[in-house]
């Protein structure tokens, strides 16, 4: 076999800059079949920066990397995990994006001793037990893959116990065995005693010396089968459980229309309705709608504890567009609905075609703000500082939508609604490609 049919991981001639410092410059290195290489030196010597790097969650400033497989483990420093899931949930999300059965869950819990808590919420988890689930997730496609794959972990060993850094060394020179490669960032002696590459990260270079592992005893490792797992689909399933669980959703956008309609009854109270012009009467029916459509999508807030998002991130390869709950609709929908009745004395507006495209267009609305937020999340911080001031052009919809809802008909204002209905279509449809580019 070729030397090149080994490879895992490659990065050619890398450099790195966070900000406006560069941590890493012209860098060279090959992840092999078999190979434990363990990057070492000072804090901020670039060892994360590195690691994230091979994830892809960093963009080179020059240089590039090649996977040679498409599904790879990652430990982050700070876990990658939301405190409102279950641990069993986590697990069953990491087996699908390895492509692991979820079936054989509790083999792995039971070889980490945590098959006792595989239904706790992981908030109420200590910090060393989060970090053996964010460990065991970075090991999961090593775990469920019968072919070579790599693994990425920064400070496994950090906040373990004595017994779980033993466990962890012996499952990765077992794991190793087997063709698996890993890349370690650690300051822990008890993992550079197996590595077989040892990287001495200092100035923005790195110094590889090749390394003697001990000679450690192999585990025997948790037995898990394959399955093909969906990695959106995972997504999907981890955030619709967070949803369920914290009903954010529904309190995301519920809390503002309500308070926004309670302001607008309060200031409309004693007053003759017939006497407010139709144009800002249908600007405050459709108001409490269009400020609930505008809230940050609650799968984003899931996404931003404890880096949590660039899990998924890497994961899926691709920029992430939040998804959004059957719940949103319905209360973006209707809420124009809700707003006439308590603004019109329980009346609807007579044209009730028009009411349903508005509230369509609403729906729509959320889309593209959802979009735009993404879009802001996905960019790098100095590219993203402008990016909420295209919210600004979901004002015109709003604004277009407020004047034909009362003083309109479908036949004259064809052309209003379907300019009503192309702005936020084409922010949703165009939005996700920037983020991507």
């Amino acid at each position: 076999m070729r030397d090149d049919d080994k490879l895992l991981l490659r990065a050619e001639n890398l450099s790195v800059k966070r900000g406006s410092q560069k941590i890493i410059n012209d860098i060279n290195l090959d992840l092999k079949q078999g190979e434990i290489i363990v990057l070492s030196g000072e804090n901020g010597c670039g060892k994360s920066t590195l690691i994230e790097s091979f994830a892809n969650l960093i963009e080179p400033e020059k240089g590039g990397i090649i996977h040679t497989n498409s599904r790879f483990g990652l430990t982050l420093q700070q876990n990658g995990i939301n405190g409102d899931e279950l641990v069993n949930e986590r697990i069953t999300c990491s087996m699908m994006v390895a492509n692991g059965n979820p079936d054989d869950m509790d083999h792995i819990l039971e070889h980490w001793s945590m098959k006792h808590r595989r239904a706790d919420q992981i908030a109420h988890l200590s910090f060393g037990m989060k970090r053996k689930i964010s460990v065991i997730q970075g090991l999961m496609p090593a775990y469920c893959s019968n072919l070579p794959t790599f693994c990425l972990l920064d400070e496994p060993s950090e906040g373990l116990d004595k017994k779980s850094v033993k466990l962890l060394a012996n499952d990765l020179v077992s794991l190793s065995k087997n063709g698996h490669g890993f890349i370690i960032a650690t300051h822990d002696s008890r993992l550079l005693t197996i590595a077989t590459k040892i990287c001495e990260m200092n100035n923005n270079k790195i110094e590889i010396k090749n390394s003697e592992k001990e000679d450690i005893l192999e585990n025997n490792l948790p037995q898990v089968r394959q399955k093909n797992g969906n990695v959106n689909v995972a997504k999907s399933i981890w955030s619709k459980n967070i949803s369920l669980r914290t009903k954010m959703p529904l309190l995301n956008r519920g809390l503002p229309l309500i308070a926004s309609l309670l302001v607008i009854m309060g200031l409309i109270t004693g007053l003759n309705t017939d006497l407010i012009p139709l144009n800002l009467t249908g600007a405050l029916i459709l108001l409490p709608g269009f400020l609930a459509s505008l809230i940050k999508p609650a799968e984003l807030q899931y996404l931003q504890e404890e880096r949590c998002g660039d899990w998924w991130k890497a994961m899926l390869s691709e920029p992430i567009l939040p998804k959004v709950t059957l719940v949103e609709i319905i209360t973006i929908f209707f809420a124009p609905f809700i707003s006439s009745l308590l603004i019109l004395n329980g009346e609807l507006p007579d044209d009730m075609m028009i009411l349903i495209i508005i509230s369509i267009v609403m729906v729509l609305v959320m889309f593209a703000n959802n979009a735009i937020y993404s879009l802001t999340e996905n960019l790098p911080r100095k590219n993203a500082t402008y990016i909420p001031l295209l919210t600004l052009i979901l004002i015109w919809p709003y604004l277009i939508s407020s004047d034909i809802l009362l003083d309109g008909t479908l036949k004259d204002s064809i052309n209003e609604i379907i300019i009503v209905i192309i702005i936020p279509c084409i922010i949703y449809l165009i939005v996700p490609t920037l983020s991507k580019k």
